[in-house]
């Protein structure tokens, strides 16, 4: 058997550890987040642009969408052939075009950020309109 400083011992040397590996596990579990955001935000890119491209393809002109408050139904309709759900979403998307194209996305679960191109600017993409398909209301906000 096991003396009871031995067994004293041992549950120190867990304590421990414990102490150790739990903060470094919760960083994990916060890049992974962040990690995801990041995802959904490039998801959000691809399909504003591509958007863009279709609208661009039956003459639409492109530089009325430039800025944070252009966006039309036009817009809001492509963008919702891509997301089906975007109206039931449980994430906030938003995004900034520039020059007929989206430059910057960024996807919010209201706790972490994450955006598209990696290392832009966030706050810049997520003050631009909220992503709706059927939404009239434009200017940041959630989908959901």
């Amino acid at each position: 058997g096991f003396t009871l400083v031995e067994l004293i011992v041992v549950i120190a040397i867990i304590g421990v550890l414990a102490a150790i590996l739990v903060p470094s596990l919760l960083g994990y579990v916060k890049k992974s987040k962040v990690s995801a955001m990041n995802a959904n935000a490039k998801d959000v890119f691809d399909a504003v642009n591509t958007s863009l491209i279709e609208l661009d393809s039956q003459g639409t002109s492109l530089s009325g969408y430039d800025g944070l408050d252009k966006w039309d139904d036009a817009l809001k309709t492509a963008i919702g052939n891509y997301f089906k759900d975007i109206n039931n979403a449980k994430y906030e998307f938003h995004a900034y075009i520039d020059g007929g194209a989206c430059t910057a996305t960024s996807a919010s679960d209201k706790t972490y950020w994450g955006c598209y191109p990696t290392g832009n600017d966030v706050a810049h993409a997520k003050d631009a309109p909220t992503l709706s398909a059927t939404g009239s209301a434009v200017g940041g906000g959630s989908t959901t």
